[in-house]
């Protein structure tokens, strides 16, 4: 029988019979859970975010009804990062295993902005994405979606493979460490605040404040060849981004590596980026055979806003897990999406109803990961109420994400690394 036909008659994978304790479509759970979902997402679109999920939809090419295949949405279309990156190239390979295993069709759409990312899955025009920070972002209703078009938003995570970062340089310039950087024109990306908040934790690593830098706003895809042309003096990303390899093949380029063994340096990095650590990566552009740098590793995490489907969810995560021997050496990163090796502890963001239902039943759920998604899951609930009293006040657009956190933090919802990053972007 053919992989396709078997996911379409698994017991798990069915619309009579889901894994037990799954809500489906006719849970009045679920119907409670969209009806306050409905009332709490903000309905206005700015021309920005009009623009992005207009896009989304042309290019998804979405019937506005689906049908479902081999248990998913038929075409299920996923987000993400633009062509040129290594978080795409992941995503293209693990959509095309999961496409010839369910036999669904699987299309991405692209955006080098956290809103378009965003804006795309809120819209409907994609129903899951693999998103920098602003799956964070968007859950706390902080940076660029601290305004009345958003606010905070329900943002599931579903599957935590994690993924190294770094810092480029050219080499003749001779910064090897990121304390080298003071006085340097360092990127500041347009309309995308999780890529801005690493570069601040890696400057605060080397001991430098957003006030030791020279700022130079730009496009996340524009910076390779920024770097080439002299506009600025370093770039950030996923190491094993395309155009990183394009850069190492035309500019001598050198990687700045951190020292995981400077606990003080590394808990600056953490008090901007909870989720990051330091770790050490190879077979990157700019390395020679054998050798390796640090860089930094945290999730550019699989994410949903919670009304899509439980068992959509539970059937997406089974598919990359049956299918990852044949998509883990499509590219160098991919051997870190062993389903051993990912995250399985919320951290930030409570994970989808699907997720933890996949991770019950294989043994992977423990009850500190349940007490996080509690805590985390109120917290939620917490942040819709405090917005809906917060934006009684009629709070003015250039204040709102000041006097947000101001809220926040007089109603015992502030968080540290907010804070810290709030007079950046």
């Amino acid at each position: 029988m053919p992989r396709a036909d078997r996911r379409q008659s698994h017991p798990a994978r069915t619309a009579s019979r889901t894994p037990a304790g799954m809500r489906t479509s006719a849970d009045p759970h679920v119907q409670e859970s969209a009806h306050r979902r409905t009332r709490t997402l903000r309905t206005r679109a700015t021309a920005a975010v009009a623009a992005a999920v207009t896009g989304a939809l042309v290019l998804s090419g979405c019937a506005m009804e689906a049908k479902t295949v081999g248990g998913l949405p038929d075409p299920l279309v996923l987000t993400t990062y633009g062509t040129s990156t290594g978080s795409y190239a992941d995503l293209a390979a693990v959509a095309d295993r999961v496409s010839v295993d369910t036999g669904a069709r699987v299309r991405i759409i692209t955006s080098d902005t956290s809103v378009g990312r965003l804006a795309a899955l809120r819209s409907g025009a994609a129903q899951v994405g693999r998103l920098g920070d602003e799956y964070i972002f968007g859950f706390e209703g902080v940076n660029e979606f601290a305004n009345q078009d958003w606010g905070p938003q329900d943002i599931r995570v579903v599957w935590v493979p994690l993924s190294p970062h770094g810092v480029m340089t050219r080499t003749a310039d001779g910064l090897d460490e990121m304390s080298d950087l003071r006085g340097k024109r360092i990127p500041r990306y347009t309309a995308n605040p999780s890529a801005n908040a690493k570069v601040q934790a890696l400057l605060a690593y080397g001991g430098l404040t957003p006030d030791d830098v020279e700022w130079v706003n730009i496009g996340y895809g524009e910076q390779a060849d920024a770097l080439q042309q002299g506009q600025i003096d370093m770039i950030y990303g996923a190491v094993y981004g395309g155009s990183f390899f394009e850069l190492a093949s035309q500019v001598d380029v050198q990687w700045v590596d951190l020292d995981p063994d400077d606990a003080e340096a590394v808990d600056r990095l953490q008090t901007v980026v909870p989720a990051a650590s330091v770790g050490s990566f190879d077979r990157a552009p700019a390395q020679e055979e054998g050798e390796s740098d640090h860089g930094i590793y945290y999730s550019v995490a699989i994410a949903a806003y919670d009304e899509i489907d439980d068992e959509a969810i539970y059937n997406l995560i089974d598919s990359m897990v049956d299918t990852y021997p044949e998509y883990k050496d499509s590219t160098i990163s991919l051997p870190r999406w062993d389903p051993e090796e990912v995250v399985v502890e919320p951290q930030e963001t409570p994970f989808h109803d699907g997720a933890v239902q996949w991770l019950k039943d294989h043994d992977r759920w423990s009850e500190e990961a349940q007490e996080t998604q509690d805590e985390l899951t109120q917290r939620g609930e917490r942040l819709h109420e405090e917005w809906a009293e917060f934006m009684k006040t009629e709070p003015a657009d250039e204040d709102t994400y000041r006097l947000w956190l101001e809220w926040k933090r007089e109603n015992g919802l502030a968080k540290e690394s907010e804070e810290i990053t709030s007079g950046f972007f």
